[in-house]
């Protein structure tokens, strides 16, 4: 499971070991070191398309990403910075893509 904080190395790696597509419900492994969150609902409504939830990345099959190609642009994976305040100090995030 991929960190839902601005610290990039808050990941969990587990094995689930059920899932029920009706409820969503998934079962895992292990129990998790770091706190994740996320609605039930996306929350893509909310944010111009973009669904917020923490994600889980499935490592035990290859994936296809297939999206409609504009203006022959391809695809974009964008990964961003952002300063937050800390008390009194304002401390810079950098963010970081790993493929």
């Amino acid at each position: 499971m991929l960190a839902t904080s601005y610290d990039p190395h808050t990941n969990d790696d587990v094995v689930v070991t059920s899932y029920d597509s009706s409820s969503g419900r998934v079962q895992i492994s292990t129990s998790l070191n770091y706190y994740h969150w996320g609605n039930q609902e996306s929350t893509a409504t909310d944010y111009d398309g973009l669904d917020m939830r923490g994600e889980v990345i499935l490592l035990s099959r290859n994936i296809v990403i297939d999206a409609e190609d504009i203006e022959s642009w391809g695809g974009q994976i964008v990964t961003s910075d952002t300063q937050e305040l800390y008390g009194t100090e304002m401390i810079d995030r950098f963010g970081t893509t790993i493929m």
